[in-house]
């Protein structure tokens, strides 16, 4: 068996050697087009020289960074089926596949999320946290810069903002950019309810009114209109027109009937605070963080105006949730080339 696998390795190797005249010309050709640049070996080898096999620095060395991108995939792909895919080893063997093949958009996404989701789930130190945030954004904008006229790895930046960190004003201008590129229909749907929960509401109704010129069929652009209107629109108006007593009476109305509506809560705490009333405005966004657990946009609110109020604010946690919060699910092992649907 061992020397099967080890004609299978010759044979690899001859097939690199036999195709490096090919590739050549195609490095050449996409470096001259700009579509490529050379990735530095030091660049590589700053992660972890062992992700790099024998087999792989022959492939590099050969001018194959493409098959040796595969093979390190390949590679990540075990690492899932034997158990290490979660853990912070596997992030070496994918960040020098982003190095290796910069175009090819998977290993980007699946890098970035293993930070922002799986490995940010393994560990409750702040510190930590704070670099996997920080990792994972630069992993996407660097992917971005190789692909600038893609929409996807755009969207995926935007939709680590709106659904991992709640910061809603990244998500828009992130998914935003997706809107000048061809793009799904969703996306446009996102930036409205990202709206939603910021809350600028009217904003969100003229996306989702957007959506709905665009594809007047559209059942969740219907139905957002529908709830926007009743629900939240007549209070922000008054509030718009500095009327922030008559806006806190409707939006207190509504929230009589439904007092756990999270947008709700959200235009209650920012009538207040555009009324100047910050105490008033911190008591709303305190009643919608002790409501949810999962509302960080709550949480981010209290510790912003505690800080101005000069209060205390250690003990608001908005990361400390459990897994079963965060609604925290493994993607499963990367496969080859195709798109991952989360």
């Amino acid at each position: 068996m061992r020397r099967r696998q080890n004609w299978l390795w010759i044979l690899v190797v001859a097939g690199f050697i036999a195709l490096r005249p090919v590739g050549d010309w195609s490095a050449r050709t996409r470096l001259e087009y700009g579509l490529t640049a050379a990735t530095p070996i030091t660049r590589i080898v700053d992660f972890d020289p062992t992700a790099v096999t024998g087999i792989v620095a022959g492939a590099i060395l050969g001018g194959f960074r493409g098959p040796a991108a595969t093979l390190l995939w390949i590679k990540v792909s075990e690492m899932w089926h034997s158990g290490k895919g979660t853990q912070a080893e596997s992030l070496n063997v994918m960040r020098t596949v982003t190095l290796l093949d910069p175009h090819w958009l998977q290993p980007w996404r699946i890098t970035a999320w293993h930070m922002a989701y799986n490995l940010w789930v393994e560990t409750d130190d702040p510190e930590r946290r704070a670099w996997l945030k920080k990792q994972a954004i630069a992993c996407l904008k660097e992917g971005i810069s190789w692909n600038p006229d893609k929409y996807d790895l755009y969207w995926e930046l935007g939709w680590t903002y709106f659904d991992k960190f709640n910061e809603y004003d990244n998500a828009v201008q992130w998914l935003t950019i997706c809107t000048r590129m061809e793009h799904p229909d969703y996306i446009d749907r996102l930036i409205a309810h990202a709206y939603e929960r910021k809350p600028e509401i009217q904003k969100a109704l003229d996306w989702y009114e957007y959506c709905l010129k665009r594809d007047p069929t559209d059942h969740v652009a219907i139905g957002a209109t529908i709830t926007i209107r009743e629900r939240y629109l007549p209070a922000w108006r008054e509030m718009e027109r500095g009327h922030y007593t008559e806006a806190i009476r409707l939006i207190d109305q509504f929230l009589q009937a439904d007092p756990g509506d999270t947008i709700g809560m959200h235009v209650r705490g920012e009538i207040y605070e555009r009324a100047g009333d910050l105490r008033k405005a911190l008591k709303a966004w305190e009643d919608a963080n002790s409501r949810s657990s999962v509302d960080k946009r709550a949480a981010f609110k209290v510790i912003e105006l505690r800080k101005k109020l000069g209060l205390p604010y250690a003990d608001v946690k908005p990361e400390g949730i459990s897994r079963e919060d965060q609604g925290f699910q493994p993607l499963g092992p990367p496969t080859g080339r195709g798109r991952m649907v989360r």
